[in-house]
């Protein structure tokens, strides 16, 4: 004989039910809401479960319908007129009546939906997420703190609420589909946002967890509970109140982004449901507490990553890490994978650089640009002089005043066009920085240590924005060059006292090579000193910390200079094109030296730097002899 579940809040249309329907089916009846709605105690399946709605929830006929998708049986909605039959869509295994119904009627859709159901397969239960390995992992080290990864594994064995709270980005619903992948049988899970809890969602829950209580546990999740209104806080104590005196073995775990402890001293916040929630409490630090850890969090998910993009094992250079390291993370772990993950599929590279790093998805280069790019490049091939591994900006050596105009023909147009785009990176990143901060400055000015940050952060950011632009200025304001005899020498010492500070800072220190001043070069003075500053400023925002720098003028008119890369062109604009000639030899100077390069060509000289070492570079600068 086929069952029929009969869930109602009025006792007449219960037993009038009973009353039509129990000579031909075995007919149940329970009140909806109530601990004793359970399958359970049916002692069998339900083949058949009319439902009551109440008028309050005919404005909830998807969540209905959601809830029917899920019940292992066919479902007949009873509603309160025909005009809200209308707002439930019938299905094979979904119908609908609307009261005052006659028997015929009633009759005639129980016995469909009872035809159609003995055709179709038996609907499963809750799906359920069974990669366990792969979730449990955020329970472990580098992706918590080693304190959290163990008190969580603790908390895992137990059955008691937990709240897990921590700012955005932390990691919080994570950790709670960890926790449930460790549970040693596939258990139902309901994942709820606080934002959507009310009296009738809470009660379509029930009713959901009452239909699984055969399983062994289950688990109710309720996402951002700090953003649950006074009437769902209610509601939401009442349910767990409900689930705790019912035989529905439900483990409740919720998530916060505030210190809710501090809500309920201010009144905002339900003292009875907090201790409610936070029988056990987890608060997960953000990343700015675990500068320590960003280089092993890096590598974690640079390894799943690499994976999942089916590329070789990829790496992070010192530099890179290193600026990680440096960054303020709002977004916490959530931020860094996406910068970590969109690193990796722009680039595709074994070994991330510092230049490499993708921050902002505008930093991404469209199709249409790239195409750009790659006709600069072509255009510029035939000024390119490229001898095995040597990449060459050499001219051929010439009188100062041979030297051709800077605003006429297309190789200069191009090389204009290849500067703007190297100064937009530079001032890229600085600007996007400072707009973060200023977005969360009115929220977070009363964190000391978020002002010390801002201070630190945005005052450097605006410093190196100031620094390029009086770099552009002062090029801007040079003319022709007016020549006179100078000592390459004497000029270049000069220049490296000029940036000892620098020097300082990455602990880097010059070592002189040949002791005899060579013959004096023609040149513009001024020119030189700026030509030569920038180089030496290039070079050591990309030497190796603590390595040295070899300087050599013995050579007629030229000088030498080689030092061990800390890793790629900090400012390579081709390592954010993403361009075919990256690998081949040939890149485009980082900012500093470009405009260096186009002085030294003013002034009848050449450039050439030779990266064929993967660890050393040698850049060399050649002048007209006077």
């Amino acid at each position: 004989m086929k069952r029929i579940l009969v869930i109602d809040e009025s006792e007449v249309v219960r037993e009038t039910l009973a009353l039509i329907l129990g000579r031909e089916f075995s007919v149940v009846k329970r009140l909806l809401g109530t601990a004793g709605f359970s399958l359970a105690d049916t002692g069998a399946d339900v083949d058949l479960m009319i439902l009551g709605v109440n008028p309050g929830l005919r404005s909830e006929a998807g969540k209905l319908l959601r809830f029917a998708a899920q019940v292992p049986c066919a479902v007949l909605f009873l509603v309160d007129s025909r005009s809200a039959t209308k707002l439930i869509e019938e299905r094979e295994t979904v119908g609908c009546l609307a009261k005052p119904f006659n028997p015929y009627e009633l009759k005639q859709k129980v016995g469909t939906l009872l035809a159609r159901t003995a055709v179709l397969p038996r609907a499963q239960p809750l799906p359920v997420n069974r990669n366990n390995q792969l979730a449990s992992r955020y329970l472990t080290f580098p992706f918590l703190t080693r304190t959290a990864a163990c008190l969580v594994h603790r908390f895992a064995s137990t059955r008691l609420p937990v709240l897990i709270s921590g700012e955005i980005g932390c990691g919080q619903e994570r950790v709670i589909r960890g926790m449930r992948a460790t549970a040693e049988d596939a258990v139902p899970y309901f994942f709820v946002n606080a934002a959507e809890i009310d009296g009738d969602y809470l009660a379509e829950k029930h009713a959901q967890l009452s239909w699984q209580s055969g399983h062994a546990a289950s688990f109710f999740a309720v996402e951002d509970i700090d953003k649950l209104p006074v009437s769902g806080q209610s509601a939401l104590l009442n349910f767990i109140q409900e689930l705790d005196s019912a035989p529905l073995n439900c483990r409740v775990l919720a998530t916060s982004k505030v210190d809710l402890l501090e809500r309920v001293y201010q009144g905002d916040f339900l003292e009875g449901l907090y201790y409610r929630i936070a029988t056990l409490t987890l608060k997960l630090p953000p990343l700015r507490d675990r500068r320590d850890d960003i280089p092993a969090i890096v590598d974690w998910f640079a390894h799943h990553y690499s994976h999942l993009l089916e590329l070789d094992e990829v790496t992070f250079s010192v530099s890179a890490k290193e600026q990680l390291c440096n960054y303020l993370w709002f977004g916490n772990l959530n931020e860094m994978e996406t910068v970590v993950a969109r690193t990796l599929a722009l680039r595709r590279k074994s070994k991330i650089e510092a230049a490499d790093l993708v921050f902002d998805f505008s930093d991404a280069i469209g199709p249409q640009q790239l195409s750009d790019f790659e006709r600069l490049i072509s255009a510029e091939e035939s000024e390119l002089a490229t001898a095995g591994g040597v990449r060459s900006w050499r001219s051929p050596r010439k009188s100062p005043t041979d030297a051709p105009s800077q605003v006429n023909g297309n190789g200069k147009g191009a090389e204009l066009k290849v500067l703007i785009h190297e100064l937009a990176h530079e001032m890229k990143n600085p600007m996007v920085t400072i707009k973060t901060f200023a977005q969360l400055l009115g929220d977070r000015y009363q964190d000391e240590n978020f002002r010390e940050r801002f201070q630190e952060v945005v005052g450097g950011d605006i410093e190196r924005m100031d620094d390029l632009l009086e770099v552009m200025i002062e090029f801007a304001d040079f003319s022709q060059p007016n020549v006179n005899r100078v000592s390459l020498e004497e000029r270049l010492r000069s220049s490296v006292d000029e940036v000892g500070s620098e020097c300082a800072k990455r602990q880097a220190f010059v070592r002189w090579q040949g002791n005899e001043f060579g013959q004096p070069i023609l040149a513009d003075e001024g020119q030189l000193a700026y030509i030569l500053k920038n180089v030496l400023l290039a070079i050591l925002s990309q030497v190796k910390m603590g390595s040295e720098v070899n300087i050599d003028v013995a050579g007629q008119g030229t000088a030498v200079i080689s030092y061990s890369r800390e890793g790629a062109r900090m400012a390579s604009i081709t390592q954010y094109l993403g361009s075919p000639s990256e690998g081949t030899g040939e890149s485009i100077l980082p900012l500093r030296l470009m405009l260096a390069k186009q002085l030294v060509e003013r002034n009848g000289g050449g450039m050439a730097i030779d990266s064929s070492d993967s660890e050393k570079e040698i850049l060399r600068m050649e002048f007209p002899i006077a």
